[in-house]
């Protein structure tokens, strides 16, 4: 129990004041109030306490008789976010109904890039409550209004931001530039999600420059690419659906249950579509020949000339790339 008061007026007070300043500082609690008492016993109804993600205890809600029961029920609040209520036997033999209340901090998405993804994913992200910084050196406020945060590197970011290992998902999608150098330093950050917007032949590059650079499998695994659950997603909005559905099952349950199921459905998608792009089951759909993801032909940014025929990219990177060396992409397609 702490030095936080136990009566009346008072305990509101104190308590009330407690929660403001743990909001402030972001930290996650469970509030746990005493609605109702029966029979003997020193607890009366109204009594409050605090508990903290440790498992300590501030205020006062009964003693050992039932301390254990309620710090376990509040630390199991604090994992899945549910509110729960538990009649107990005090040690004076009465009974009592306690409510738990958790208090979360908003879950945050850093999104590192300036593509068109990197919008859709703030909106999105946004109206799923979660606090969104965009990482980029060109990005504005005026290019990403739903971003909270606007930071030129992940090392300014980390002034002005506390980044969670648990409660912080990082989204990469500068499409080439860069990634694997980003993906590296948020391992390094202990990051437990990292989803990185590429195709598979790109995604495949990165992870065998992160096991040259000496990270191990279980960092690896922390990688999720091509990031997002497969629901067959093309536009930026539907990209945006496919990663943000991935996080909140990951942030629920601490896994993606989809990453063998898309792995094979984008293995095998890809080889279809990557040999004939015009056959793909969707018209307006083609095939970026430098990563090898999908892009929407109806709308397209990125576009170039080659051999009487027209190809499309994700990114301006992936254009230079193909533009600085068009037969070494073109030998690539033809031995697949």
């Amino acid at each position: 129990m702490s030095q936080l008061a136990h009566n009346g007026r008072n305990l509101s007070h104190d308590i009330l004041l407690r929660q403001l300043k743990l909001g402030a500082e972001d930290r996650p609690f469970v509030v746990v109030g005493v609605l109702r008492t029966d029979g003997p016993t020193a607890i009366k109804t109204g009594n409050k306490a605090i508990i903290l993600s440790d498992g300590s205890i501030e205020g006062w809600v009964g003693g050992h008789c039932t301390e254990n029961e309620i710090v376990t029920n509040a630390i199991s609040c604090l994992e899945d976010g549910v509110p729960r209520s538990l009649n107990l036997t005090t040690c004076q033999g009465g009974r009592m109904d306690v409510y738990l209340e958790p208090y979360l901090p908003k879950r945050k998405l850093i999104v590192i890039g300036h593509v068109p993804i990197v919008e859709a994913l703030s909106r999105l992200a946004r109206s799923l409550n979660f606090t969104v910084a965009v990482v980029d050196k060109i990005a504005t406020k005026e290019n990403f209004p739903s971003a909270d945060v606007i930071s030129g590197s992940i090392d300014e970011l980390k002034k002005k931001w506390k980044i969670d290992s648990r409660e912080t998902f990082v989204v990469v999608a500068t499409m080439g530039e860069n990634d694997q150098g980003f993906v590296d330093e948020l391992l390094k950050l202990g990051v437990q999600y990292i989803g990185v917007v590429a195709g598979k032949r790109r995604a495949s590059e990165v992870l065998s420059y992160l096991r040259a650079s000496g990270f191990s499998e279980e960092d690896i695994s922390r990688i999720r690419s091509p990031a997002g659950i497969y629901i067959r997603a093309v536009t930026s909005e539907e990209i945006a659906l496919s990663i943000m559905a991935e996080i909140i099952e990951f942030a629920r349950t601490g896994r993606s249950s989809s990453i063998g199921i898309r792995e094979s459905q984008m293995s095998k998608t890809h080889s279809d579509t990557s040999r004939n792009p015009t056959n793909s089951s969707e018209a307006s759909v083609a095939i970026d020949p430098v990563c090898g993801m999908t892009v929407d032909t109806e709308s397209p940014e990125f576009v170039s000339n080659f051999e009487g025929k027209k190809l499309y990219f994700c990114s301006e990177s992936c254009k230079n790339s193909f533009d600085a060396d068009p037969q070494k992409y073109a030998l690539e397609q033809s031995s697949q």
